[in-house]
């Protein structure tokens, strides 16, 4: 087998780095546990011992990571591109690794594989035990994680990265170091698209995990003591009697953490020797009997605690695979172009300049990566402006706002405010008509200038923000900026909607492309829930800015389905009714058999792939399937009781700011509550003024264009 090993550690692991690490950890506050660093462990004889471990039958973690491998290898290795890199971080003995490369070597794709260890001796053992292959180049790294994360930094941006970190090491930092270590990675070695495959095991039966980390062989307890062996070695001088102590392992199952512990049989004094330039000292350290030293912890994760971990880490979910037991999970995660926080409430007086750079990656991500440039002068839907249009519309709106906040000239070349202020609008009834709007031109500005504009404003605002970094943004002014904020949130949604109509549209720039599978079965018949009568306040009030004024209402009682229709039952319903009236979300594969395939942004899907997802439709569509199904659509009140009655979903896994890239599953079980995410819900409430209404003094259009009968209220959510 040829391979190379190249040695990359920037700084010295030293006998002395380690010597003072174990003194420190010894000689810690009197009311605080005594830890000695795990790396003691992992001498020659160590790393054998641990290697025996993984070949025990308690310890589960590494068969169901083979079990995983095994099953699931083909759908794992379809997300590594080809031309691509590939790097492990702490390699060992590439015992489960070597499933991974042998399946990319049979699918003839051409891969760099970096393994990455501190030993280059056990580096060496391990590449050469994997044989040889024709499309796979093998090269080791020798160093620490901190070293690889330097080194794989100076990887080509061109090519996807894929970083693995198997063997649930995540577990032997504390979930707060385990979430910044890899947010490092994301941050300094990895760029948008990058993945990242990581081992991860789960909050289990305490007995499981207890046999785990002590088997009847006694092998784990002895690779523990020769830690203790190992650090005479490190000290050089009889330090420690292993004699003195026993191992034990423990489990904190309400904190999913596992800790092995020195225990000492007595009390005792650990004496050694430090050496320096100009003398010796002795150094004592008094242990009591019963006294634990911690040698190691391993953290334990279930689903929410994995998906905080990536939340924290600031990377994004595509996919995951269990084992046969469901007690580990190889879990594969992406670095995407932009990421949003989640929602909380708006306690600030504006965004936040972090929230703006954000929401302007999005949208550059949506407008510029996702149409063929020679395509932008398109309409996707005839009763809409071509997709330019957009990109200038976007800054223009802010731009008039801010300078007419300011009263201020707007951004050159000031004309782009009549071009791009508002977007065309038809009468709903009379498609000849149009609500009032920007002067359409004979010709649209180049992209390149328009751009140049996009800057231009952005750049404005940001000035905005330094004038007031040491000072608190007026209200006045950050209404303008929550409302330029909101419309580039709303456009980014409407944009979206564009190109699912449109043929030619590309995948975005970034985005882990995932791989859509049926779900397992089709959801459960919703339950019906009923709502208790109550009286609630709901518009708002903020004199100068909002459109709407407050009221309070008494809404009685009422029954409602617990989770929105789906596309599977909204089939159902036009084939018995042998209706026709398919919604635009779907594409009709042959009308006279009644097939259909469901528009995503990277492309359609069958509709097994999509048939418990939320159907997206038309008010007209959605009241028809109401009135079959001898239902009603909800009032805005009404279902902003069911939203009071069952709280809104703001946990880390729901599908709203792009976590997933289309609508997921509604709950299968018929006793769940859907949560507010993946579409927006229709009422049958008319969109229209409040008592007291007054017209926003900034934007006096933007609503009252819409009272007109003709338009209903959405609320909740979307992906």
């Amino acid at each position: 087998m040829t391979f190379s090993v190249i040695n990359i550690c920037k700084k010295k692991i030293t006998r002395q780095n380690i010597i003072n690490d174990i003194i420190n950890g010894l000689t810690a506050n009197e009311y605080d546990t005594k830890v000695i660093p795990s790396i003691i462990l992992y001498d020659d004889r160590g790393l054998q011992l641990f290697d025996q471990i993984t070949y025990t039958d308690e310890y589960y973690l590494t068969n169901c990571e083979i079990n995983i491998l095994n099953k699931k290898v083909d759908q794992i290795t379809d997300y590594i591109a080809s031309n691509s890199s590939v790097i492990e971080l702490g390699a060992g003995s590439l015992r489960k690794t070597r499933i991974i490369l042998n399946n990319l070597e049979k699918k003839k794709k051409n891969i760099t594989f970096y393994a990455l260890d501190l030993m280059e001796n056990e580096l060496n053992k391990s590449l050469s035990s994997l044989g040889t292959f024709s499309h796979v180049k093998l090269v080791g790294l020798c160093g620490t994680y901190e070293d690889g994360i330097d080194y794989v930094a100076t990887l080509s941006n061109d090519k996807q990265k894929t970083i693995m970190w198997l063997g649930s090491s995540i577990g032997n930092l504390s979930r707060e170091d385990g979430a910044n270590f890899i947010r490092r990675f994301q941050e300094k070695a990895m760029n948008p698209g990058d993945l990242f495959l990581i081992g991860i095991d789960g909050r289990n039966d305490p007995e499981k995990i207890a046999v785990a980390y002590n088997d009847p062989q006694g092998i784990t307890a002895e690779f523990a003591m020769n830690g203790l062996d190992h650090l005479n070695v490190i000290f050089d001088q009889p330090f420690i009697n292993r004699n003195n102590f026993y191992y034990i392992s423990t489990y904190d199952e309400d904190d999913g953490r596992r800790e092995g512990y020195y225990k000492s049989k007595k009390d005792q004094i650990l004496e050694f020797v430090v050496s320096n330039d100009i003398n010796k000292e002795k150094i004592k350290i008094n242990v009591k009997e019963n006294e634990l030293i911690r040698i190691a912890y391993s953290f334990k994760y279930n689903k929410a605690d994995a998906t905080k971990l990536f939340y924290d880490a600031r990377l994004a979910h595509v996919e995951s695979w269990s084992d046969s037991d469901l007690q580990y999970n190889l879990h594969l995660i992406y670095k995407p172009p932009f990421f949003f926080t989640r929602p909380q409430e708006l306690k600030g007086s504006a965004p936040t300049v972090e929230e703006w750079q954000e929401i302007w990656k999005s949208w550059d991500t949506v407008s510029l990566s996702m149409i063929p440039l020679d395509k932008m002068h398109l309409k996707p839907i005839y009763l809409r402006h071509p997709f330019i249009f957009y990109l200038g519309h976007i800054p223009s709106f802010l731009d008039t706002k801010l300078a007419t906040y300011s009263h201020e000239k707007f951004s050159e070349p000031e004309n782009f405010a009549n071009i791009f202020e508002r977007e065309i609008d038809h009468d709903m009834d009379d498609l000849s008509k149009c609500n009032p709007h920007s002067a359409v031109p004979d010709q649209w500005p180049k992209l390149s200038s328009i751009l140049e504009y996009q800057d231009k404003v952005r750049q404005r605002l940001l000035r905005i923000y330094d004038a007031y970094k040491d000072k608190q943004i007026p209200r006045s002014l950050g209404h303008v900026l929550w409302m330029s904020f909101e419309h580039e949130a709303m456009h980014i949604e409407t944009f979206l909607y564009n190109l699912v109509q449109f043929e030619d549209f590309l995948p975005a720039k970034g985005i882990a492309i995932p791989n859509m599978r049926p779900p397992i079965r089709k959801a459960s018949d919703a339950k019906l829930l009923t709502i208790p009568t109550q009286t609630i306040t709901f518009g708002l009030y903020d004199d100068g800015f909002d459109w709407d004024s407050e009221r309070t209402i008494t809404v009685k009682s009422f029954k409602i389905q617990s989770r929105p229709i789906t596309n599977n039952e909204y089939l159902e319903f036009m084939k018995a009714t042998m209706n026709q009236n398919y919604p635009l979300s779907w594409i009709p594969i042959d009308l006279s058999s009644s097939e259909y395939r469901v528009r995503t942004v990277f492309g359609p899907v069958d509709m097994s792939v999509a048939m418990n997802w939320p159907v997206l439709l038309s008010l007209e569509q959605a009241n028809h399937y109401a009135g079959w199904a001898k239902m009603r659509l909800p009032t805005e009140e009404e279902l902003l009781c069911f939203y009071n009655t069952y709280s809104r979903n703001t946990n880390l896994d729901s599908n709203f700011g792009f976590s997933h890239w289309h609508p997921t599953d509604v709950p299968l079980e018929s006793n769940s509550i859907h949560n507010i995410d993946g579409a927006w819900a229709w009422t049958s409430s008319k969109f229209g003024e409040y008592p007291e209404f007054v017209k926003s003094k900034l934007y006096s259009r933007c609503s009252s264009d819409f009272f007109d009968g003709k338009h209903y209220v959405i609320l909740g959510g979307s992906w």
